[in-house]
Formats: C-alpha cells, structure tokens, sequence
C-alpha cells in the first residue's frame, strides 16, 4: 500500500505542480479487489479529492478494463460539467487514475439503515437531475443501487459512481427508453424507501411496469453495462488487451 500511496502522490503533484502533499494526508475509503479501482482520499487545507487508482490491478486489466472504466467516468463527468449534483471538475491523473472532488454527505443507502426520511423536494431534485443528465445524452445506469446517490451536507442530492454510465444516442430507441427508465427508477426506489410523502401513483405505476419489464429481461441487472463488466473479467484472460480496449471505448 505505501508503494500505491507514493504513486498517488506523485501523480497529484504533476496535476498540481505548484502544491506540496503530505503523505498522511491520503487515506483509502475502499479497498479495490482483484479487477476493481482501490479508492483514495486526499484532504488538506486547500484540497478535497476522491481518487480512483486501477494501478494495483494484473497486467490485463489495466491494460483493457482499467483504462476503459476510467476513461469513461471521465468522459461521462466532462459531458455533465455544470449539472448541479455532479462533480464540478475532475483531474485525469493517468490512464489508470483519476481524481475529483470529494461530495461531503451521506448515501442514501446508509439513511435507509437508520430510518431517516428526507422531504418530497430532494426527490423532485433528484428526478430533475435525472432529466439533465439525460439531455446530455448520458444514462447512469446504476441509481438503483442507493449507494451512489448522496445527500450532501446542505441537504441536496448528489450523483456519484459513473463508472457504469455510457452514452445511449448509438443505441436502438427502444433500449434507450429501456436505460432511461433504469434512471428513473433507481429515483422513485429511493423515493418510496426514504421520503416522508407517498410516492405519487403516476410515479408508482412507471415503477412498477418498470420492475415487471426488468424482471423479464434475458440478461440479470443492467443489461448494456452487465456485459462491458463481463468483458472485464474477460481481458484479464486475453493477451491482446489492446484490441480489447479499443472496442470498449469505439461501443461503450
């Protein structure tokens, strides 16, 4: 780990030239497994980032899987620049590494533990975020999972986690309502599970069809992101990771 540590360090003081960086200053906040990005900490007076490093991984992967998935929550950032509730910038550290502002707050997954209830508003706010994003032709693809989404410490919604994003214009009509309606509906399951109002029955109907619609998919969870991240696992066996990356980043 202090190897890691030092590789973090010295990427940070080529993105900020100007600044000095303590090492006890970076801490991990997850520990990335075998294919997965180990996620740091950097916080001193004058600086707060998350950075996520797949420089740990074999060979394979960061050859293929671990430039693909940095690259595309890089892209997928760029692309929402200016959206509330999305990381006002990020820092492409290495082909492996990247960096930005670290969201103070809580998951909504940790307020469902404890029983807390957020007001009708976070929602909206939620669910207008959504409609942002998705103008800006990008889906997220994982807001069901109740982990990425925050609320701040100013009480506002928070996306986070666009590792599984990608852009859903090359895709069939059809399976673009598909992705955007995965959106919504990771909104509207925060919204029955957290806030003190009823979800209202239009909005609970689109979640219900929805759930129906997903439970008859061919493929289990997110079909489009599913198999990039089996593709994942796939070049760790394959020698020619290059070929591989390319077509991740021409598709995805």
């Amino acid at each position: 780990m202090d190897k890691l540590k030092s590789r973090v360090l010295t990427a940070l003081a080529r993105q900020f030239p100007d600044r000095s960086f303590a090492y006890d200053k970076l801490t991990v906040m997850h520990k990335g497994r075998f294919a997965n990005a180990i996620v740091f900490r950097y916080c001193d007076d004058g600086l707060d980032l998350v950075i996520k490093d797949f420089s740990h991984c074999p060979l394979p992967v960061r050859w293929t899987a671990g430039r693909f998935f940095i690259g595309r929550e890089a892209k997928a950032l760029g692309r929402l620049g200016g959206i509330k509730g999305v990381a006002a910038s990020y820092y492409r550290l290495s082909p492996l590494m990247l960096a930005y502002p670290f969201i103070a707050g809580q998951p909504l997954r940790s307020l469902t533990r404890s029983g807390e209830t957020l007001p009708r508003g976070f929602f909206e706010s939620l669910e207008k975020m959504v409609g942002q994003m998705h103008r800006r032709g990008v889906v997220h693809l994982d807001l069901r999972n109740l982990g990425n989404v925050l609320r701040g410490d100013d009480g506002q919604p928070y996306f986070i986690d666009f590792q599984s994003s990608m852009r859903f214009g090359p895709f069939p009509r059809w399976v673009q309502t598909f992705m955007r309606g995965a959106d919504l509906s990771g909104v509207y399951k925060a919204w029955r599970a957290l806030c003190d109002e009823p979800l209202p029955a239009r909005k609970g109907r689109f979640f219900d069809n929805f759930a129906q619609v997903r439970k008859r998919w061919i493929f289990k969870g997110y079909p489009l992101t599913r198999t990039a991240n089996r593709m994942k696992l796939l070049s760790t066996q394959l020698a020619s990771g290059e070929l591989l990356r390319n077509f991740l980043e021409r598709f995805f």
